[in-house]
């Protein structure tokens, strides 16, 4: 199996690609949507030889648009199969239904958060027309560059996170699940529909980063930054963190009762935009966990949720 790293560029830094040449021929993600980042992927390509019609599948680490919005691009000129965590069935499905659905969940949860009057998310629909999708789980395998990679679910970035994880070398890439130096944010996202309350997105995490602790994951390969060793020593430090925000995050509640939003522009001022959301739900995620450890609570004051230590 030979690794090929390419980095396509967005207008938020740069998302890494992996082709995995051998049997069959594997594009681990594929940049965002675009013609701009096709290109990039098509000149990454041509430097070791190959084409898009070179590729034999696809496989997805998650369902974030810089690592799954080129799929469509690409199979427009290959038609190949496309691997991807069943967690992403109900959205590749129904996908407008599913994206109005999502749209209330967060008009609601900003303004659970105290944030209806500074913030607005509404996002455009964006079909994601695929074809040849296969659906995998925990545990499974997937031959992919003439190696056997097993298939590890590592929820918390996102809902549809997977690791691939060659057991015989130890590589592992592992998408924005662990992240060298920075960590990932660990996103609200709405409940699936059998579902009456929404994941617990940074508790979710730390599980899953327990789950690999004591794996025998050699190289990591990242999609944002460089290839790495040492991923005891990456997720130690992203534990310390957390217990770190927890810690600043219950010093403010001690004083006062806050809103989301509040302890979010307390601690990161300096969000603006849309960026506001990735405040609200750092902050949701570390009282979530504080809430766990019987350390905080809230009560509604009409629509908005005050949290207060205990």
């Amino acid at each position: 199996m030979i690794q090929i790293e390419i980095e396509t560029t967005y207008m938020e830094g740069d998302v890494n690609v992996y082709v995995l040449a051998g049997d069959p021929v594997t594009l681990i993600d594929s940049g965002i949507p675009g013609q701009a980042s096709l290109k990039q992927l098509q000149a990454g390509l041509a430097k070791h030889g190959l084409t898009l019609h070179d590729l034999q599948q696809i496989i997805v680490t998650h369902m974030h648009d810089d690592h799954c919005g080129g799929v469509a691009d690409i199979q427009r000129h290959v038609d190949i199969p496309i691997y991807v965590h069943e967690q992403a069935r109900r959205q590749l499905a129904y996908g407008k239904a599913v994206h109005e659905q999502s749209e209330s969940f967060f008009d609601s949860f900003i303004e659970r958060c105290g944030a209806a009057d500074i913030f607005q998310r509404r996002q455009p629909y964006r079909p994601k027309e695929w074809r040849h999708v296969r659906y995998v789980k925990d545990g499974d395998t997937v031959m992919a560059g003439g190696a056997e990679l097993k298939v590890l679910y590592v929820p918390g970035h996102s809902q549809s996170d997977i690791c691939l994880w060659n057991e015989r070398t130890g590589d592992a890439f592992v998408g924005d699940y662990l992240l060298e130096h920075i960590s990932a944010n660990a996103f609200i996202t709405p409940p699936d529909q059998e579902q009456e309350e929404r994941e617990k997105p940074l508790i979710q995490l730390r599980e899953s980063l327990r789950k690999t602790y004591d794996l025998s994951f050699r190289t990591i390969y990242p999609g944002h930054g460089t290839a790495y060793c040492g991923h005891r020593r990456v997720i130690d430090k992203r534990f310390t963190e957390q217990m770190e925000r927890c810690e600043r995050i219950y010093e403010h509640l001690r004083e006062n009762p806050h809103s989301v939003y509040e302890l979010s522009h307390a601690l990161f001022p300096f969000l603006q935009g849309r960026s506001i959301f990735l405040g609200l739900s750092e902050i949701q995620g570390h009282l979530d966990l504080l809430e766990e450890q019987a350390r905080a609570a809230f009560q509604m004051v009409g629509k908005v949720a005050h949290y207060r230590a205990i």
